[in-house]
């Protein structure tokens, strides 16, 4: 796959995170930032396949 999708991945789960903490809904806004670096991680293991 391509590395552009797991960047646009990792940056739309930062702004819904962010939308979420800003709403008032802080715990899900906490869970949701937690998956930029597992995106990130699993585009890069990915990568290392092909």
């Amino acid at each position: 796959m391509s590395r552009e999708i797991y960047i646009a991945g990792t940056l739309i789960s930062i702004i819904v995170s962010l939308l979420l903490f800003t709403s008032g809904r802080r715990n899900e806004g906490i869970f949701v930032g937690l998956w930029a670096p597992t995106i990130m991680e699993l585009g890069r293991a990915l990568s290392e396949e092909d």
